[in-house]
């Protein structure tokens, strides 16, 4: 079984065996350098060659501090290995709204297109579209986006509207040209403890959206991957109605049990470890016992659980390996009920 055929079987909860997974160095490698890329040559994952990484450099980091995106949003980074803060948003004005314009939609190339045919042959073919509510927030500024649901809701549709039609959409289409067995798509939509609006209000605004998007997806032939950290469990079923295939969740800050219930043989989970604690301060062995202990209540044996290994700069290597090590080897046997 190749790995694209192990991913595949897994979202589609067809038994793998072992689950696959997959690895985010972030920044990473510009920190721990070779050592950390022989540790994820040691573990091949399920997505992509690591021998093909790149060890970033601290200089290319550095020229990314101060920079316009392509919405108009100007950032600012102190930090060089973390996302920095918007301090300029083009639509902070709603009187610009009319003049604004949504940027060119990138075009697929044939070498694109040919990369991807090879990429197939073992790996899943993975292609992306930006994020929705989170582009939203960054053209606008996020105060006065949560303010404008309840102030300006015409106006906040029609941002809306544009973002969609003019750009999302369109990229959506483009993308689909690498026939890509994934789409990658990701927003923010919670707190450490609850959803950053009320869930009124993002069936209202943003359900429509997502159910486009995957209905394109899926008239595509690809699979939707969705990426939220925060609080969400209060749209997981939202999401599932959807259509939704694979959910990406800050898992350690939910029930893991219930989570696993609620998405068991109808979404596959690609759960967030605890990054923010036992992976950078625990040992090797709290970091084993936490993957198992949460990846024993999600899936089933039959699928529908994709391991996931996010490195982050500060972590340990020892405890990098930890997690490759135990996630690489993972094999669920039974369903536990919690």
């Amino acid at each position: 079984m190749t790995s694209r055929e192990r991913v595949l079987a897994a979202i589609e909860h067809r038994n793998s065996g072992r689950i696959p997974f997959t690895v985010a160095p972030h920044t990473s490698l510009a920190v721990h350098g070779q050592k950390l890329l022989d540790l994820l040559c040691r573990y091949p994952n399920d997505f992509f060659d690591a021998r093909q990484l790149k060890i970033t450099q601290m200089e290319d980091l550095r020229k990314r501090q101060d920079f316009t995106d392509k919405w108009g949003c100007r950032w600012h980074t102190e930090n060089i290995l973390v996302t920095g803060a918007i301090t300029e948003h083009p639509l902070a004005d709603w009187n610009s709204f009319a003049s604004y314009k949504i940027p060119e939609v990138p075009k697929v190339t044939p070498e694109q297109i040919e990369t991807a045919k090879k990429t197939g042959e073992k790996y899943p073919v993975w292609a992306g579209i930006e994020q929705f509510f989170q582009v939203m927030q960054n053209v606008r500024g996020s105060e006065q986006l949560f303010m404008d649901f309840y102030i300006q809701p015409e106006e906040f549709q029609k941002l809306i509207d544009r973002m969609l039609n003019e750009y999302h959409l369109p990229a959506l289409e483009e993308q689909l040209k690498l026939k890509p067995d994934i789409i990658g798509f990701g927003d923010d939509w919670g707190t450490q403890k609850q959803l950053l609006i009320n869930p009124i209000l993002w069936r209202q605004f943003f359900k429509p959206v997502y159910k486009k998007l995957i209905e394109v997806c899926h008239q595509g032939g690809a699979k939707m991957f969705f990426h939220t950290c925060g609080y969400t469990m209060e749209i997981l079923e939202e999401l599932i109605s959807v259509g939704m295939d694979i959910v990406n969740p800050q898992m350690p800050i939910m029930d893991a049990g219930k989570y696993g219930e609620t998405a068991r043989n109808r979404i596959t989970v690609l759960p967030d470890l605890n990054r923010q604690d036992i992976l950078l301060n625990g040992t090797p062995a709290e970091v084993e016992k936490h993957i198992i202990e949460m990846y024993d209540k999600l899936g089933t044996p039959a699928g529908g659980l994709i391991g996931y290994c996010p490195i982050e700069p500060q972590c340990p290597l020892e405890n990098v390996e930890s997690m490759l090590r135990t996630i690489s080897v993972y094999e669920k046997t039974l369903i536990k009920t919690v």
